[in-house]
């Protein structure tokens, strides 16, 4: 399939990321280029709480509810901004759209087609799937939420048995793929290259705008930077998959500047009053129904800045204690008891020991050479965005009011090298229990926490390179009085520019990033030898429902592949993951004994109650070099209970002759 032919998914993809976002983010005072990087995180909460009030509003799943819900957010934003004083109802709209708009966006922009290129390169053809063992439960619940009409995080889960499960990701992929009429596997790449080439360069931006100011050449190297990490996003294509982290940490960077300015400490603050709390509470939901593990992460790496806005708060209460010592006392409470709730929320949201499984991979010393080096798990060093990361840190430093930056890059460093290389226990499971204490997750959270120093290094590289060439210049430029200085003049300005923007994406394109891509396009490559579904065996599913009844009921062993009958055929197989909880006696029987069938009693009524026509053989690989016996499924032709309909080398679709 060619990636033409996909521009329907993916223009439907963007309309559902960015359309309901911009509407509510309009109503709610935002402007300029804030909407625009808002508009995301936005989206995302409409989505997803449409998807949890759906069901109980007996309303299917389909871009109504998405619609209804934000044609009333709207007006409730609307509401209550006119109920606010007119200093606390936003910015007021220009008739003229500020050049750094555009800046901004340009930035964004070049970030984003970079990781788009780079997207595209790992997976190859947009049918493709990701050959890993959570992509078995993400695919097959896209066709899950369109078989049931629920797309509720309280819901999906029961696909395997389990209650909730965060379903932002999949009720949004779900829409493109409603809406755009393209296949799961086509829906799912076109909604996951938007997400990562929009939502997290203009994320980026906006942390670094917020924390920084908007400078023109700040917006650029913003965009640029934030496609120069191997560990995100190109990291969560590549391992697990984990396709919801990828959409929680893209959104990651915007609720973060929201946070940023709630505490008062934004260089460029664009809601004032209640507003910048009561759009992050809104966001929240969004990035907490995507994976709640990211919102804790927020809440951590907005420790620093709450600890120095407390601790600054303090400092000037006690010029005047008398008179701010209630004041003090008041927000010092407030302060126990968000963060008694914080630490609460921390150990109690989060998988139990026993599942929180994942062992550490390295030593400690190692681990900080990774993170020293923006090269985690094994990539080479990104040495250009490591030198600018550590010259930031050394700048950020001289100024109190960005030393927050530094504790969020110290938090981020301490959960990594906890997770990869802090022996096995309650210490580590502390730290990063709420990550599955796995390396991969948590090495995908340091991109976050580096990108604000690197671009304060970045920027402070480039105005002392443009010193130097100013002074240059002027020395080239005296031959007259008349003559201006060299880099004055628009065309040079404009070359040096943009050779200095060319430098640093080249800069940052080297070392881990195509290390990552590597790895990341094995995941995707659809061969005779793929780990979860072969060629041979992709081959058998896109002609199921030439031979399959909508109605019939597929025996198969889900760690072969031939659970993705479900998601890529729309017939519905016997077991849709791996790890269920929901798995019947009669599924047992059936992967047991189905075989057996002429001579066992128990299993033509188990065939019966399943409603099994068909048998999918794609014989004993899994994915994850897994072993998960099903001795009833093999050989069926020389039991006589089943035969051959449809065969490309050596995966078969068998019809059951027994028990009829």
């Amino acid at each position: 399939m060619s990636w033409f032919a996909s521009l329907p998914a993916v223009l439907t993809a963007i309309l559902v990321l960015l359309v309901p976002g911009l509407a509510l983010g309009r109503a709610l005072g935002l402007r300029a280029f804030a909407v625009a990087a808002l508009s995301p995180v936005l989206s995302i909460a409409l989505v997803s709480v449409a998807g949890l009030l759906a069901p109980f509003l007996k309303i299917p799943w389909s871009p109504l509810p998405v619609a209804a819900l934000t044609a009333v957010a709207v007006l409730a934003a609307l509401g209550l901004r006119r109920a606010l004083p007119a200093k606390w109802r936003g910015l007021q709209t220009e008739r003229r759209i500020d050049p750094r708009f555009w800046w901004a966006l340009g930035g964004a922009a070049l970030g984003g087609v970079i990781i788009c290129a780079r997207m595209v390169d790992v997976i190859g053809s947009p049918d493709h799937i990701s050959q890993t063992f959570d992509n078995i439960f993400h695919l097959n619940a896209i066709r899950f939420i369109e078989d049931t009409g629920q797309a509720s995080s309280l819901t999906l889960g029961a696909m395997t048995g389990g209650s909730f499960y965060p379903a932002g990701w999949h009720a949004f992929i779900s829409l493109i793929a409603q809406i755009s009429t393209s296949s799961v596997p086509v829906a799912v790449n076109a909604g996951n290259i938007a997400i990562a080439s929009i939502a997290w360069p203009l994320g980026c931006v906006y942390l670094c705008q917020q924390a920084l100011g908007q400078r023109r050449d700040a917006a650029v190297i913003a965009g640029i930077l934030s496609a120069g990490f191997a560990a995100f996003p190109l990291l969560m294509i590549h391992f697990g998959v984990l396709y919801p982290n990828l959409l929680s940490l893209s959104l990651l960077p915007a609720l973060l500047a929201l946070g940023v300015q709630a505490l008062g400490l934004s260089a460029v603050p664009e809601l004032r009053g209640p507003m910048p709390l009561v759009v992050l509470v809104l966001a929240s939901a969004g990035v907490a129904q995507a994976h709640p593990s990211t919102f804790l992460a927020c809440l951590a790496f907005l420790s620093p800045a709450v600890l120095y806005v407390y601790v600054d708060s303090v400092l000037n209460w006690r010029r005047d204690w008398a008179a701010n010592r209630v004041k003090a006392a008041a927000w010092t409470a407030v302060l126990v008891v968000g963060a008694a709730a914080a630490l609460g929320l921390w150990v109690v949201a989060r998988p139990s020991f026993a599942a929180a499984f994942w062992p550490p991979v390295q030593s400690v010393p190692r681990a900080l050479l990774q993170v020293a080096g923006n090269a985690p798990l094994g990539t080479s060093p990104a040495v250009a965005m490591s030198v600018l990361a550590v010259l930031g840190v050394v700048l950020a430093a001289r100024r109190r009011r960005t030393w927050w930056l530094i504790g969020v890059l110290l938090i981020a460093a301490l959960l990594f090298v906890a997770v990869s290389s802090f022996p096995a226990g309650r210490l580590r499971y502390l730290l990063s229990g709420t990550w599955y204490s796995d390396s991969y997750r948590l090495a995908a959270l340091l991109p976050v926490a580096v990108i604000v120093p690197a671009a304060v290094g970045t920027i402070a590289a480039w105005t002392w390179l443009r010193s130097r060439l100013a002074a240059a210049g002027n020395g080239a430029g005296d031959a007259g009085p008349s003559r201006s200085p060299l880099l004055s003049r628009k065309p040079v300005k404009a070359t040096v520019s943009a050779a200095g923007a060319v430098a640093l994406v080249v800069l940052t394109q080297l070392g881990s990033v195509p290390d990552m891509v590597s790895l990341a396009r094995g995941s995707y490559a659809l061969t005779p030898e793929s780990p979860l579904l072969t060629s041979d065996e992709a081959a058998v599913l896109s002609e199921l429902d030439k031979f399959v009844p909508a109605d019939s009921v597929i025996a198969s062993n889900p760690g072969n592949g031939s659970a993705l009958g479900y998601a890529l055929a729309g017939r519905r197989t016997m077991q849709l993951h791996i790890l269920t909880s929901n798995e019947s006696p009669d599924d047992k029987t059936i992967l047991a004994r189905l075989r057996d069938a002429k001579t066992d009693p128990e299993v033509c009524p188990a065939v019966s109650r399943l409603g099994i026509g068909y048998v999918l053989d794609f014989g004993t690989q899994e994915v994850n070099n897994e072993h998960h016996p099903a001795p009833g499924l093999a050989d069926l032709e020389k039991a006589g209970v089943a035969s051959v309909v449809d065969e490309h080398g050596e995966a078969k679709l068998l019809k059951l002759t027994a028990c009829r």
